[in-house]
């Protein structure tokens, strides 16, 4: 009985584990205090994360890319920009995160803490021919397709999410073409990926 119990104990903590791992897969954004004209913000998880701040007018402002690190606190400051519009983004290779700050006249720094945007880009496992595409954050359908450079088409439909996510599986084979393209369309956005068979 003992052991059954620290089995099942064991497949518990196994599975809350894998569950914490899963949500710790990208980067996760917090906002420390605005402070007058500066932005303080937390970056945990930052794996290969690109930080831009730009605006409309100027373009990009500031710009940083961290590769490997648990967590990485950063801050901006806005005294030398003029009042107006501003963006920072936070890219990783799963998704796009895009938040508005407001400066005033007074130069007192506003920040919209949820996501103006937020886009999950499609993640691509690859094992010899097999290639497995995942999609997170779907809200209703995508449509999916893989052609080659000739423009043969050996999959083309519109998948419907279950729970935002979509799952598929491709054997792509060598005997047919040397590389293939696999198109996501989503909510007005295109991804494209091009496989090249060994």
């Amino acid at each position: 009985m003992k052991k059954v119990f620290t089995s099942v104990l064991m497949i518990g903590f196994l599975s809350i584990s894998m569950s914490a791992l899963g949500k710790e897969k990208d980067f996760s954004l917090s906002f420390g205090k605005a402070e007058a004209e500066t932005v303080k913000f937390e970056i945990s998880n930052a794996k290969n994360v690109s930080v831009v701040i730009y605006n409309d007018f100027y373009g990009e402002l500031f710009s940083e890319t961290f590769e490997d690190y648990n967590s990485v606190s950063k801050s901006y400051n806005f005294k030398d920009l003029d009042s107006g519009i501003y963006y920072l983004v936070l890219e990783s290779q799963q998704k796009i995160e895009k938040y508005k700050i407001k400066v005033d006249a007074d130069k007192k720094v506003l920040i919209e803490k949820e996501p103006v945007s937020e886009i999950f880009k499609p993640e691509f496992l690859i094992n010899g021919n097999m290639v497995t595409l995942q999609l997170s954050g779907v809200k209703n359908t995508a449509k999916i397709s893989v052609t080659d450079f000739d423009d043969t088409v050996y999959y083309n439909a519109t998948k419907s999410a279950m729970n935002g996510e979509i799952k598929l599986t491709f054997d792509l084979s060598k005997k047919t073409a040397d590389s293939y393209i696999i198109t996501v369309e989503e909510n007005g956005r295109v991804f494209n990926k091009i496989i090249r068979v060994r």
